[in-house]
């Protein structure tokens, strides 16, 4: 095979490969072109983000038209949903388990969810300076929700394992005490409540045998 020959042919492999990845990934490219046509200071924050090779799509899944219709406010709830399908395990169970996350899944609209935090587009690393997670900007990540919050905002740690070990511990033994704390007092009130009842019982049948 001569050297034309062999350009050719890996010409024909290239343009081969070339059209079965368009084939395989053509509409999710398009529509990040669709998207970024319309959202073009969207997509530049978009650049830097940790979640950069992932498609507008994956997150925004409803859309699928363009141009698409104004999208409504996303729910709080459904927003942290659409994190958790890729961000599972101690992230999930730690944010669930913790006051923001019980309050939006009882349907509250004013606590943190995960992009009020991280933010919707510009997701960056806690280890950059420019996060809204890295401990210098904290606090004023914080300051978006709650009043003048202190330097201390910055000191406790997110997304921790309930355990024994680590740095959940502390949280992890006040939540047995309470829990123990209020399996003893029920406890206690079903015991009174039951020797009430005993002796308004008494009471009665000491009256009808007097009677």
């Amino acid at each position: 095979m001569n050297k034309k020959k062999r350009w050719a042919f890996k010409g024909i492999i290239f343009t081969l490969f070339f059209s079965l990845w368009l084939f395989a990934n053509g509409a999710e490219v398009l529509a990040q072109l669709n998207c970024n046509q319309c959202h073009a200071d969207v997509a530049n924050e978009f650049k830097s983000s940790v979640h950069s090779s992932l498609s507008c799509t994956s997150c925004h899944s409803d859309v699928t038209t363009y141009p698409h219709p104004e999208s409504a406010k996303v729910d709080k709830k459904k927003s942290v949903a659409m994190c958790t399908t890729c961000h599972t395990g101690r992230v999930e169970d730690s944010y669930q388990h913790s006051f923001h996350g019980k309050a939006v899944f009882l349907g509250s609209q004013r606590s943190a969810s995960c992009v009020d935090c991280h933010s919707a587009h510009e997701v960056l690393s806690h280890n950059n300076p420019n996060s809204q997670v890295a401990k210098e900007n904290v606090p004023q990540t914080c300051a978006k929700c709650h009043d003048n919050p202190s330097p201390g905002f910055a000191q406790g740690t997110e997304h921790f394992e309930l355990s024994a070990m680590g740095p959940g511990k502390p949280m992890y033994y006040t939540a047995k005490f309470f829990v123990w704390l209020t399996m003893i007092a029920m406890t206690l009130l079903v015991i009174h409540i039951e020797l009430q009842l005993y002796r308004e019982l008494r009471t009665i049948l000491q009256k009808r045998r007097r009677s």
